[in-house]
């Protein structure tokens, strides 16, 4: 038995994305660890070795060399891109968490071919949505169903009187629009339903429709004609409240595939804490909030934006979806992951003895 205090290792996430272009899941669960105490180390892709580390706070360190990395220390590994299943045998791993936040079909099939790998060399897995878990868990004994959530103190800013980062005269001239102003942020993918958002932005002049996020796709091309659709691509995470501020409702109109399926989509709780309407495709996660209201069809889509204008913008209703938000906060997730990984650690460690 351990008769010694637990030392835990400092986590370890290898290049992915550059924590500040990209606030997603991995960034959000891992600054949030550290602030329950864990060391964190986040490697990015953009290296820098004039500055090897950039500290955000007493825990949580970003990596910007590698090569500056201590190989002979132990760490635990956090795996999101399966390739890194490879380079596994170069650390001292003491124990390996596999984080799934997407399923490896259509446009991630080229990642599948790790995936199982992935979930066999992890101590502990954890899966962003039902679908996710469902496929997973017979596959390992330590699988565990981890939704998306959001920072609701940094949304949460978009209805409080506190003064917010102001953006470029550019995007505060578009945002001082007096009709109604529809927004979007997060990745402009291949999954959206481009179609959709044609008909209801041509079906509704009067109502602008700002998207925000890095454009992967040509999708944007094919609505150039459409003046009341704007694609401002990138914008620093910390002045998303003061967009949130300026958007009537907010949407989420992916298609219905194997990808979207399977997906949480982080920026649905991150409308809600912001305290906005939120118009949805019928998503299997989504269903599963009564505030967000679902479009099975695009007429049905469209329907809910107007009705969504009219009627959902009440205090009561901007509490009641915060209050949702509130308790789907990656704080609360990652004192589950907190539990999961020292319960974990400690069952290694006192059968080591």
């Amino acid at each position: 038995m351990m008769t010694e205090p637990l030392t835990m290792p400092p986590i370890l996430y290898l290049p992915c994305f550059d924590y500040q272009v990209h606030r997603q899941r991995p960034q959000q669960l891992l600054y949030h660890l550290s602030l329950l105490g864990f060391n964190v180390i986040y490697c990015n892709v953009t290296q820098d070795r004039e500055h090897p580390f950039v500290i955000l706070n007493d825990h949580f360190a970003v990596c910007q060399d590698t090569e500056a990395l201590d190989l002979g220390r132990p760490y635990v590994m956090w795996l999101t891109h399966g390739p890194y299943v490879d380079s596994l045998p170069g650390f001292n791993a003491s124990l390996i968490i596999s984080d799934l936040a997407d399923t490896t079909e259509e446009e991630f099939a080229p990642f599948a071919v790790w995936e199982d790998r992935k979930i066999q060399a992890a101590d502990i897995v954890l899966c962003a949505s039902r679908i996710i878990y469902e496929t997973t868990a017979p596959k390992h004994p330590q699988v565990h169903l981890v939704r998306n959530a959001a920072d609701y103190a940094h949304f949460a800013q978009a209805v409080q009187k506190t003064p917010l980062p102001i953006p470029d005269e550019k995007d505060q001239q578009l945002c001082r629009a007096t009709e109604p102003i529809i927004g979007f942020w997060g990745a402009v993918a291949s999954w959206l339903d481009y179609s959709l958002i044609r008909m209801i932005a041509a079906e509704r002049p009067q109502y602008t429709f700002i998207f925000i996020g890095q454009i992967t796709c040509h999708g944007p091309d094919s609505l150039s004609d459409l003046p009341n659709v704007h694609w401002l691509g990138n914008r620093d995470y910390e002045s998303l409240p003061w967009f949130a501020s300026h958007f009537d409702a907010a949407i989420i109109p992916f298609e219905i595939r194997k990808v979207t399926n399977a997906a949480n989509p982080v920026k649905m709780y991150e409308y809600m804490a912001a305290g906005l309407p939120v118009i949805s495709t019928d998503l299997p996660e989504v269903r599963l909030q009564k505030h967000v209201r679902i479009g099975r069809s695009p007429a049905q889509f469209l329907r809910h934006l107007d009705e969504a204008l009219l009627q959902d913008r009440s205090p009561e209703l901007i509490q009641a979806r915060q209050a949702t938000a509130q308790e789907e906060s990656w704080t609360q997730r990652a004192e589950f992951i907190k539990e999961r990984i020292i319960e974990t650690f400690l069952r290694k460690y006192e059968s080591s003895d």
